[in-house]
């Protein structure tokens, strides 16, 4: 989507005065990003739950079916702040510019819930996708999940831990790409522990006692300046998968925090070092073609 220079500056100029409010400039780049060439389908049901609903994102004139990206955000499972669907529509505009159909999935959260009930939802927003993707122009054949943060975790769990997904659900997954995941991280934390407890349990939640080299491709992104999510988890989870024989592919960021890798999606802060291997790594495991490319890498 291109925007208009003058209203480019305006909204420049709206974001400095915000002064460090995250809340509005968050609501700024969603309301930009849904002037968007895509069709938007709201609040579908996909469960039970209250917060089972999730948002569909079709590009404007398909011709074919194609792959499906299913955004899982983050949060601390709940415990940071309370951020719903709705939030993320800059990662849609961004992703359906490149023709892909994108997902966004509510889901229960901590403190009412444990991880048990938080993937479960993950898990069903997924099978859904695989159920109903061709109505909404999706390929149910080729899915990706995407994550950020905690909703990273909860994305990787299911495309490496096999025990979630169906079997013919977890062959259709193309790949996994994870924005600042903590993929093996020690349960320290009074909110982890509860939401990962007791005890014996902790170490189901690490990544890396999943990893068998047969998964999906994994691309794992993370920004230097991180300041939440420490370098472990990524340097952890990709020395196992390259150990067992698996596909994975890891990049650092110098001067990008926690925040700022997201944001680097953003119509107003797109980054094309980070955009560039997102769309390199979708087009690569996708059966179909896509445009070309520019990779911008940073060392």
């Amino acid at each position: 989507m291109r925007i208009p220079p003058s209203l480019r500056l305006l909204s420049l100029v709206l974001i400095l005065s915000l002064t460090g409010c995250a809340n509005s400039a968050l609501f700024l780049t969603n309301h930009l990003a849904r002037l968007g060439n895509y069709e938007l389908t709201e609040s579908i049901a996909y469960g039970p739950q209250a917060l089972n609903y999730l948002d569909v994102y079709t590009p404007e004139k398909l011709t074919e079916k194609r792959p499906v990206v299913i955004f899982f955000y983050g949060g601390c499972w709940g415990a940071c702040n309370i951020i719903n669907k709705e939030n993320y529509t800059f990662v849609a505009e961004f992703l359906t510019a490149q023709g892909y159909v994108v997902v966004i999935p509510d889901y229960r959260r901590h403190p009412e819930h444990t991880f048990t009930a938080i993937i479960e939802d993950a898990k069903n927003a997924v099978e859904w996708v695989k159920t109903h993707a061709a109505s909404y122009g999706g390929d149910h054949q080729q899915l990706f999940l995407m994550g950020f943060s905690s909703g990273g975790h909860m994305a990787a769990m299911l495309t490496l831990n096999e025990d979630y997904l169906t079997p013919e659900t977890h062959q259709s997954l193309r790949g996994f790409i994870g924005l600042a995941g903590p993929y093996d991280f020690e349960v320290k934390k009074p909110y982890q522990q509860s939401i990962f407890g007791p005890p014996e349990n902790y170490r189901n939640t690490l990544l890396t006692n999943f990893v068998d080299g047969t998964e999906p491709p994994l691309l794992l992104l993370y920004g230097n300046d991180d300041k939440l999510v420490y370098p472990r988890n990524l340097i952890n989870l990709s020395n196992e998968v390259k150990r067992c024989g698996g596909q994975v592919e890891s990049q650092r960021y110098e001067g990008i925090d926690h925040i700022g890798l997201l944001a680097s999606l953003s119509i107003l802060r797109r980054n094309p070092a980070v955009t560039g291997i997102i769309l390199r790594f979708l087009a690569q495991h996708s059966q179909q073609h896509s445009p070309k490319v520019n990779v911008v890498l940073l060392k």
